[in-house]
């Protein structure tokens, strides 16, 4: 489906499911959704290049909890301190 833009509700109704984050990752098992804004004022900085084939994803913030103001200005590390991955390094192994 490359180059293909799908609107929220028609993904929800394929996929069978309500989604609510960015990155959903092995939906029933199988496969992960990716969800981008692409309005003009779009809280996110994510693209697709031209020819369609490259996507570049913000992916998630540092969470909250760490204590730091502005929590878009550090990514989310790839893994937690236990070892177990945040949404990011799921992220990184799908891709």
């Amino acid at each position: 489906m490359r180059g293909n833009i799908i609107a929220y509700i028609e993904m929800c109704q394929t996929e069978g499911t309500s989604l609510q984050k960015g990155m959903n990752f092995r939906l029933k098992g199988k496969h992960s959704v990716i969800l981008m804004f692409v309005r003009e004022n779009s809280p996110y900085e994510d693209q697709i290049t031209e020819d369609g084939t490259v996507l570049l994803y913000e992916g998630h913030d540092i969470p909250k909890t760490k204590g730091i103001r502005d929590p878009k200005s550090v990514d989310q590390p790839e893994f937690r301190k236990s070892g177990s991955p945040y949404e990011n390094g799921k992220f990184h192994r799908a891709a």
